[in-house]
């Protein structure tokens, strides 16, 4: 009876709810849109009425079926200060369209803690609303002063991508790990190319930020020269070559610009790399490491932060201290070397994968938002 009336229960919040209004800043091919994008399919096929606000041009969140798209002006340019110019005027044009909205039934999803206006507004007006946080908030950069401050009064309620990125919350009131998930279409296109016997390569995928570990990725190539290296960033082909002049880049390590798909680079990747400065950039979760591990590529990454809870030391890959070199060199030449304990990291890593499933993901989040 109990068990009925719970249910009862929860299907009466869930019909309260006439809309849910997704915020993220800006939409392009990076983590976090690309896990909100799972999170608003998931939860538009179970009847919920979707808005989604975020920038315009191409990214995870464009051409979602079933939902209202409404733009901002925000976008990203060359020019630091234009660009903080067009958050501060789209957050303000959203304060104030949330601020004097109707309340009943809307739910405000808050993706990353950039939409501080949004935030103010619906703690003002006392909307529902709740943040999805992806990002470390403890970054040194002058406007996370006020992405922090504003969180730390603003907060109710946050769902959080690792338990790492949980414990660095400021004056959370009502918080819960969810971990990220992979879109089905992705499992499925991975199912195409497992057991592929043509993995030679060693990948890493990354922003061109020295704290990234970009630059220690070209020293190891140079350092390992009878393996061949793939360096995907996160920027226009004319800034990777003037990076791979900077560098000096061997012949064994290609870089390529951003990429719309990653299949082909992990269907030819034997090992994964993430070398991120722990004192400079700690991980929160590590979106690449996870594609990578439904492919069966085990991954050696930094010792800290939520690749820790991806990787498990000596199981289905390696947890170590980027700066140390000697140590990542000898850790890839074990994996690379001894094809039976490759096997077994790898085996290790696909099984690893499959905790972190789409259906478990938007139960979590659905029940979290039913609450």
């Amino acid at each position: 009876m109990d068990s009925i009336t719970a249910t009862s229960a929860k299907t009466n919040v869930k019909q309260n709810i006439s809309r849910i209004v997704f915020i993220h800043s800006l939409n392009n091919f990076t983590g976090s849109p690309n896990v909100l994008s799972v999170v608003i399919k998931g939860l538009a096929a179970r009847g919920y009425n979707v808005d989604l606000i975020t920038s315009r041009g191409e990214g995870f969140l464009s051409n979602i079926k079933g939902i209202n798209y409404n733009y901002t002006c925000y976008r990203w340019l060359e020019n630091k200060w234009k660009t903080a110019g067009l958050l501060l005027l789209s957050q303000m044009k959203l304060f104030f369209t949330i601020l004097f909205s109707r309340n009943r039934g809307v739910v405000y999803y808050l993706n990353t803690i950039t939409p501080f206006a949004a935030a103010w507004a619906c703690r003002l007006s006392n909307k529902n609303f709740f943040y999805h946080v992806h990002e470390n908030m403890q970054q040194k950069k002058p406007v996370y002063v006020l992405f922090r401050w504003t969180y730390k009064h603003c907060n109710r309620k946050s769902i959080f991508v690792s338990h790492y990125l949980k414990t660095t919350a400021l004056n959370c009131i009502d918080g819960i790990v969810v971990y990220n998930a992979l879109d089905t279409d992705f499992i499925k296109k991975t199912r195409e190319y497992i057991g592929n016997d043509e993995k030679q390569n060693i990948l890493m995928v990354a922003s061109l930020r020295r704290f990234k570990g970009v630059y220690e990725f070209v020293e190891i190539a140079k350092k390992m020269p009878q393996y061949n290296f793939e360096l995907v960033l996160s920027e226009t082909k004319d800034v990777v070559a003037s990076f791979a002049i900077e560098t000096k880049r061997p012949d064994n390590l290609t870089v390529y610009s951003m990429q719309n798909d990653l299949h082909p680079f992990y269907r030819r990747a034997k090992l994964l790399l993430q070398l991120s400065h722990p004192e400079s950039w700690i991980e929160t979760f590590g979106l690449a490491i996870l594609e990578a591990m439904t492919y069966g590529i085990p991954a050696i990454v930094p010792n800290v932060g939520g690749p820790t809870e991806l990787i498990e030391e000596g199981v289905n890959g390696y947890l170590v201290n980027p700066h140390d070199m000697s140590d990542v060199i000898s850790k890839i030449a074990a994996l690379m070397k001894d094809e039976k304990k490759y096997q077994i990291f790898s085996s290790n890593a696909y099984k690893k994968s499959k905790q972190f499933n789409e259906e478990i993901m938007i139960n979590a989040i659905e029940g979290y938002l039913l609450k």
